[in-house]
């Protein structure tokens, strides 16, 4: 998949999944790792695919993505409508 533009936070147990503030990120996979950076470069997360598990795809004007990893940590991908076939392939491949 190549690099490029989606809103992104991670939720801990138990806590909402509202976006207090949207933030454009910069991510790709790489190697086999899913690593999402801010637009000043600062690593924001940076995982292997294998810990991630898609738990629900919402469509509507974004793209959403839900995963959640290991630690039960709730990870929000949301992609622009231009954008939509890169978070379907994000989807498919997490499985």
């Amino acid at each position: 998949m190549q690099r490029g533009g989606v809103w992104y936070t991670a939720v801990a147990p138990g806590a909402r999944r509202l976006f207090r503030g949207r933030h454009y990120r910069q991510m790709e996979v790489v190697d086999g790792r899913v690593i999402v950076t801010s637009r000043r470069g600062a690593v924001l997360l940076d995982t292997p695919l294998d810990t991630l598990a898609v738990t629900g795809l919402r469509r509507g004007l974004l793209l959403q993505v839900l995963t959640r990893d290991e630690s039960s940590r709730t990870h929000v991908f949301e992609f622009r409508p231009r954008r939509h076939a890169a978070g379907r392939a994000f989807a498919d491949t997490l499985g």
